[in-house]
């Protein structure tokens, strides 16, 4: 197993990088790299060889199985990829729980479906998604030639608190006057002829075959990762999937997702009663995390996925219905 480099650092303790997380699933495993917004998929015995060698001397792991071949790739393999490192010294301080400050908006996403009440009401909403704190807010139109309705949004939202921007519309000509505002991030256009993506400044411009009834339903794939520190430690903390998050649906009713059948309230209420009356109901919620569902709690990606399931009670706890197997790493 030795190779000059092994050998140059025999007698050093094997480390792990305090932003790579190994996560344990029932099929494989993950390792979150945080650093660099990256996860890799790897088997459960790589976590279990991972969290056996941590804090352990090389020279020692190297006797230890110096006729494992599979141990051998395995250590090259978090060498290479930068999960490991050598030192001397024999403890480093691992990502704390809490190793961030929390953002003190009260809600810090919103997903609106623009209807004829919502556009009669929207200097209400504007308000009231400016005094909430929301910094990442998307807006729906159904609406053929809309873009002068997106550019009267975005002055109404000119000294607003939201600083990314996005929305979804039918396909059409973009109005290049929208590329020069800078907390606009996002056009998805669905109904495209075809599906293609442009950039413009710091806008993507998204082009979707797919229509706008399927767009808001719920369902797990590689978009709905969110792999990054303040992420994760939301995910360890709370559920990162509904966590500060809320759909306005088109009567204005604030739900999780479009999918769900509770109102907790609706955005044209005062401010005060969305933060007395809403926010705490929302927050029930907010504070069952993935280790407390099924079966979020064997998934390797339970402390970075985003997909807006909202969990319901059951004889043993809470669960999900997601499009996501984890028992075969396989989508339903």
């Amino acid at each position: 197993m030795e190779s000059t480099y092994l050998q140059n650092n025999n007698g050093k303790y094997i480390h792990v990088f305090s932003c790579c997380i190994p996560v344990k699933g029932h099929e494989r495993g993950a390792i979150y790299d945080l650093q660099r917004e990256e996860i890799e998929l790897v088997p459960n015995t790589m976590i279990d060889f991972l969290n056996h060698i941590k804090n352990k001397k090389l020279n020692l792991i190297l006797e230890e199985f110096r006729s494992d071949v599979m141990a051998k790739k395995y250590l090259d393999f978090l060498q290479k990829n930068e999960f490991i490192f050598y030192s001397d010294t024999l403890f480093f301080p691992e990502l704390a729980d809490k190793s961030i400050n929390e953002d003190t908006a009260i809600l810090q996403f919103m997903t609106i479906i623009l209807s004829d009440f919502m556009s009669d009401n929207l200097d209400t909403i504007v308000k009231n998604v400016n005094k909430l704190g929301v910094k990442r807010l998307h807006i729906h139109i159904d609406k053929r030639n809309c873009m002068s309705t997106i550019n009267d949004i975005l002055l109404l939202l000119e000294y607003s608190r939201v600083t990314n921007i996005s929305f979804s519309v039918p396909y059409q000509k973009i109005d290049r006057k929208l590329y020069n505002n800078n907390r606009l991030k996002f056009l998805y256009l669905f109904n495209s002829p075809k599906e293609k993506i442009e950039t413009n400044n710091e806008v993507l411009s998204i082009y979707i075959k797919i229509n706008d009834t399927k767009m808001f339903l719920p369902k797990f794939n590689v978009n709905t990762l969110d792999i990054n520190t303040t992420a994760y430690n939301i995910a360890k903390n709370y559920n990162l999937s509904i966590y500060k998050t809320v759909f306005v649906d088109e009567h204005g009713k604030i739900k999780f997702n479009i999918s769900d059948e509770i109102s907790y309230g609706k955005i044209t209420d005062s401010f005060e009663r969305i933060k007395d009356n809403v926010v705490p109901e929302l927050s029930k919620l907010w504070n069952i995390k993935k280790d407390d569902i099924a079966p979020c709690n064997i998934c390797e990606f339970r402390f970075c996925c985003t997909a807006v399931y909202v969990p319901f009670k059951t004889d043993n706890g809470y669960a999900v219905s997601c499009n996501y197997n984890p028992c075969k790493a396989e989508f339903n």
